[in-house]
């Protein structure tokens, strides 16, 4: 019987992790000979689907019974429909747990817990919240450093007060710079408080979010020139018509 764990080391030492998506390691034990197989897990930062991919490769490396402390419901019963065997709510070391599952001191039902919603979201929110300081200190200090480099004079003279040339130049600041979308709300009202045009604002606070010059480089290396460039120039684009059009159609000219 081969084992497949979500675990944090390489060695039989290692423990088992509570999720498939966030684990560092995949390993799988053969219970007769104890003889064991070990890789690097998917990143959590692949996107949703890392933990899909941790499973299908445990299952590419021979497992027969998944261990670990949480599974989705819907995806644990899938895999016992298909005769994979899931054993969850377990924790400790990957040698202890086997040495268990050996002395039939551990079944193989699934024991898919019921999450505790209120906890997990408390835990949730905490996690934005800290991920979120250091966007928010930047943002103080931004709001700090705008009026010392951007003086009104210069606003002013910068947007002439043509709805298209506004539009475009606001487009093209907004594609040179970058940074989180949070920042470009503070930039734009502090623009639109020295009487910049609001054009101008809209189109910056598009592109700043859609288009990226800096980021080219990456963009071109890992999807391709050509895509890079046409979806970054048909973003440019759509951002200065929808800004003429949202500034048109709210009556705020």
């Amino acid at each position: 019987m081969k084992i497949g764990f979500p675990v944090d080391g390489i060695t039989l030492d290692a423990r088992v992790e509570d999720r498939m998506n966030t684990a560092t390691y995949l390993m799988v034990v053969d219970t007769e000979d104890m003889n064991f197989e070990t890789i690097e897990a998917p990143k959590e930062s692949a996107g949703p689907g890392a933990g899909i991919r941790a499973i299908t490769h445990l299952l590419d490396m021979g497992a027969q019974v998944l261990m670990g402390g949480y599974m989705a419901p819907h995806i644990a019963q899938s895999l016992e429909k298909s005769g994979i065997g899931v054993i969850l709510k377990v924790s400790g070391r990957v040698g202890h747990l086997v040495e268990q599952y050996q002395g039939n001191r551990i079944t193989d039902v699934n024991c898919t817990p019921e999450p505790n919603h209120i906890l997990d979201a408390g835990r949730k929110t905490a996690k934005q919240f800290f991920s979120m300081m250091p966007v928010l200190a930047g943002v103080i200090l931004l709001m700090g450093l705008i009026p010392i480099f951007l003086t009104k004079t210069l606003v002013l003279s910068a947007f002439s007060g043509n709805p298209l040339k506004d539009t475009f130049l606001g487009a093209f600041m907004g594609s040179l710079f970058t940074g989180n979308p949070i920042n470009s709300y503070v930039i734009g009202q502090s623009l639109l408080e020295m009487g910049g045009s609001l054009f101008g604002v809209c189109a910056l606070m598009m592109t700043w979010v859609s288009v990226g010059l800096v980021q080219l480089p990456a963009e071109i290396t890992a999807l391709g020139l050509r895509f890079a460039l046409i979806r970054n120039l048909a973003a440019f684009m759509v951002a200065i018509l929808t800004s003429i059009l949202v500034v048109m159609f709210t009556g705020v000219m």
